[in-house]
C-alpha cells in the first residue's frame, strides 16, 4: 500500500491511523502514484475568505507534495490530549499509540530504521525533560526574587496535564516523513547520528549546553511573563530597527556570542526535538533541483540568506560536500558561530579534503541583511532561506524577496522555508497567531501573508510545496527567459554599502516515488 494523504487522527493509535495507507481522506489508493499534485487552478478562485487564508491560495501556485495533505488534518484525538481525560486513561492511550505506530512505522523493520528511530525518540526525551529544567528554573528563579506570576505556576500544568502529547505526536509524525525521505535516497541519515565520536555524546558537552539553556529559559521566560524584553545591549546604525527587537525575549537578541551559543539547544527544545528534521525538508526539492547535476554538489553555487548558526548548512554540506556555498547573515556573533559549527562538521565528515572556503569548508561568509545582499546579479543557482520572514515587517520582505530573485541565475532554485501560516492546518489557525506573543512583532501579518504572490512579483515562478508539521517548504524557479516583474517595495538598509519547471509539470522520479508504508 502507498501513502498519498494522511488519514485524520481518530483512534486511540493517532500516529499509526495517520500512516496507515491507502486510507486517505481525498481517496488515495493503491494504484495511484501520485505523490506531487498539481496546482488547482480552479480551487477557490471566487472564495474570498480563502484568499485570506495562505495555505489554501496555495493550491492555485504550486505543486502538491503528499505531505500536505497528510499534515492538513493531522490531530491528536481527544483520548490523549483533553486536558479532562484521566491521567492514567491518557497514559494507556500513549503506550497503545507508541507500540502500534512502531509497527505502522516500521520502527524495527531494518537495523538502519531502528537505529534512527531509538536515536530520534531518545532525542526527543532529552529536550523534553530539558523543557521541563527551563520551566521548573523560571519558577524557582521568580519565587525567589519575589516576582512570581501566575503564568509560570499554569505552564508547569499544563504541560503536566497534556504530557507533551501533542508535540510527541508530531515529533513522531516528522520523524516518519524524514526517515520516508532517508529511506528513499533524498538525503542521507543526519550525519551528527552516525558520526563516531560526535561531540554531542560527551557527558560533559551535554552537562555545559543543558546549563546554559536553564539559564536562558529561565530568565526569558520570566521576561515573557511579565511582557518585558531586554533591550538589545549594542546599538548602531549598521542594523535595521526591526532587527533590534529581542525576539523569543532572549538574551541579547541576535547580538552576542551568549546567544548564538544557546540558539540551537533552545529551538529544539521548544520544538522537542523536530526541529532538524523540518529544516531537512528543504533537501526535497533541492534533490530534484539536483538530479541533473553532480552528485557530490560540483560546479554549484549555494546562498543561504539568514543561515544563523549554519545548522542546516551542516546537512545540506553533508549531502553535497563539493557545493560552493556562501552563508549570509546579519550577526556577526551568528556568522561566527556558524564558522564553527561548519569547520566541526568537516573535521568530522570531510578530513583532509580540500574543499575550499574558509578553513577547507567549501563554505564563505557573508555579513549582510536579506535586504541588501552585496553579491552581484545571478550569481547562484541555488538560494535557500529558512525561518527568517516571520520576522521581517512587510515592506522588508517584499524587498528580500527581490534581492533574492536577483542574485538567483536564470533556470535556479529558490527555497523557502517557515512556519506554517494560516490554511495550512486549518485546526490550528485559531491560536496560530499566539506565536506573536513570544515578542514576534511582525508573525501576525506574517501568517497572513501570500508568498506565491510576493515572490511571483519579483519575477519568479512557483515550484513546489511540502508541509513537516510547523514548518512549511516552497520552492520557485527563475525563468530562463526574465517575466516583467512588479516593482518590489524599496527599504533603505542600514547595514548596506552605498530548464525550469512551472507547477503542474512532473517532478524528478528520485523524489516522485510513492512512500510505502
Amino acid at each position: 500500500m502507498h501513502v498519498r494523504t494522511a488519514a485524520v487522527m481518530q483512534t486511540a493509535a493517532p500516529v499509526a491511523a495517520a500512516l496507515d495507507s491507502g486510507r486517505a481522506v481525498l481517496g488515495g489508493g493503491v494504484a495511484d502514484p501520485v505523490v506531487w499534485e498539481a496546482a488547482d487552478t480552479g480551487a477557490y478562485e471566487d472564495d474570498t475568505f480563502s484568499r485570506s487564508k495562505p495555505g489554501l491560495q496555495d493550491r492555485l501556485n504550486f505543486k502538491q507534495h503528499w505531505s500536505v495533505d497528510f499534515w492538513k488534518d493531522f490531530s491528536v484525538p481527544p483520548s490523549i490530549s483533553d486536558p479532562s481525560t484521566p491521567i492514567p486513561s491518557r497514559l494507556q492511550a500513549i503506550l497503545q499509540t507508541l507500540t502500534e505506530a512502531a509497527s505502522s512505522m516500521g520502527v524495527f523493520s531494518s537495523s538502519k530504521a531502528a537505529a534512527y528511530w531509538g536515536y530520534h525518540i531518545t532525542r526527543s526525551s532529552f529536550f523534553a525533560l530539558q523543557g521541563i529544567a527551563g520551566v521548573l528554573a523560571a519558577r524557582a528563579a521568580s519565587s525567589v526574587t519575589g516576582t512570581e506570576t501566575n503564568e509560570v505556576g499554569i505552564r508547569m500544568e499544563s504541560m503536566i496535564r497534556a504530557g507533551l502529547t501533542g508535540p510527541i505526536g508530531e515529533a513522531l509524525a516528522m520523524y516518519y516523513q524524514d526517515y520516508k525521505n532517508i529511506e528513499e535516497g533524498v538525503y542521507k541519515l543526519p550525519w551528527d547520528m552516525t558520526t563516531r565520536g560526535h561531540r554531542q555524546w560527551s557527558p560533559f558537552w551535554i552537562a555545559r549546553r543543558s546549563a546554559q539553556f536553564v539559564a536562558e529559559a529561565s530568565a526569558a521566560l520570566g521576561r515573557r511573563d511579565h511582557g518585558k524584553p531586554e533591550d538589545v545591549w549594542l546599538k548602531s546604525p549598521m542594523y535595521p530597527d526591526y532587527y533590534l527587537n529581542t525576539f523569543h525575549y532572549q538574551t541579547d537578541g541576535w547580538l552576542s556570542e551568549r546567544s548564538a551559543r544557546v540558539y540551537e539547544v533552545s529551538t529544539e527544545t521548544l520544538f522537542l526535538g523536530r526541529q532538524d528534521a523540518m529544516q531537512r525538508q528543504s533537501l526535497v526539492p533541492l534533490r530534484a533541483f539536483m538530479a541533473a547535476r553532480p552528485r557530490d554538489g560540483a560546479g554549484t553555487r549555494l546562498l543561504e540568506v539568514a543561515s544563523g548558526t549554519g545548522r542546516f548548512a551542516t546537512f545540506l554540506k553533508d549531502n553535497y560536500p563539493r557545493m560552493d556555498v556562501t552563508l549570509a547573515d546579519l550577526s556577526p556573533y551568528y556568522l561566527q558561530e556558524a564558522r564553527k559549527n561548519m569547520r566541526y562538521w568537516a573535521d568530522m565528515r570531510a578530513p583532509g579534503q580540500a574543499l575550499g572556503g574558509a578553513d577547507g569548508a567549501g563554505v564563505s561568509y557573508l555579513q549582510a541583511p536579506a535586504e541588501a545582499i552585496s553579491q552581484p546579479d545571478n550569481s547562484y543557482d541555488v538560494v535557500t532561506c529558512v525561518y527568517l520572514f516571520h520576522e521581517l515587517p512587510p515592506e522588508v520582505r517584499r524587498a528580500a524577496a527581490a534581492e533574492m530573485a536577483r542574485v538567483l541565475r536564470p533556470g535556479g532554485l529558490l527555497v523557502f522555508t517557515d512556519s506554517i501560516q494560516l490554511g495550512d492546518r486549518e485546526q490550528l489557525d485559531p491560536n496560530l497567531g499566539r506565536f506573536g506573543d513570544f515578542n514576534e512583532p511582525y508573525y501576525l501579518t506574517y501568517i497572513s501573508e501570500d508568498f506565491g504572490k510576493l515572490f511571483k512579483d519579483v519575477g519568479l515562478e512557483c515550484d513546489t510545496k511540502l508541509l513537516a508539521s510547523s514548518s512549511k517548504v516552497l520552492s520557485f524557479r527563475k525563468p530562463l527567459q526574465p517575466k516583467p516583474a512588479a516593482a518590489p517595495a524599496t527599504v533603505q538598509s542600514q547595514s548596506s554599502p552605498s530548464s525550469p519547471q512551472t507547477a503542474g509539470e512532473e517532478c524528478a522520479e528520485e523524489i516522485c516515488a510513492v512512500p510505502a508504508s
